[in-house]
């Protein structure tokens, strides 16, 4: 192997780019193939199952939320206020840093981990 420097690799890696997650899906969940690489969802059905595990995965965590005691939430204020950028000058809003009640904070933590649950979903109906 001449071309080991020009690759960047050392002899010892196989095949595949240095640094790259061999497998697409969820391993333990989906099952693996003869290779033991995890099954990658095709297809419609497998779209479909996708959305499902991804849902159960959402509430999962919604769950374990609503479990932990509320004075943990102290500090997720849902109030915004506006605040002007040193070096831009433009206005935006941001969000309060004031203690709130803990039922408030999280209601707010909730809401927070479904938006950016939903943010790299496909468009449609959530």
């Amino acid at each position: 192997m001449s071309d080991i420097s020009i690759k960047g690799r050392s002899p010892l890696l196989k095949g595949g780019r240095v640094g790259f997650k061999q497998g697409g899906a969820y391993g333990p969940l989906r099952g693996t193939t003869a290779g033991g690489v995890a099954k990658a969802f095709r297809g419609k059905e497998g779209f479909k199952e996708s959305q499902a595990l991804q849902k159960r995965i959402l509430k999962h965590k919604i769950k374990r939320i609503q479990k932990t005691p509320d004075k943990r939430f102290k500090h997720q204020n849902p109030e915004t206020e506006k605040v002007k950028s040193l070096r831009t000058g433009r206005e935006f809003e941001v969000r309060k840093t004031d203690p709130v009640k803990g039922r408030i904070g999280k209601k707010t933590y909730i809401q927070d981990t479904k938006y950016y649950h939903h943010r790299n979903q496909p468009k449609g109906r959530k």
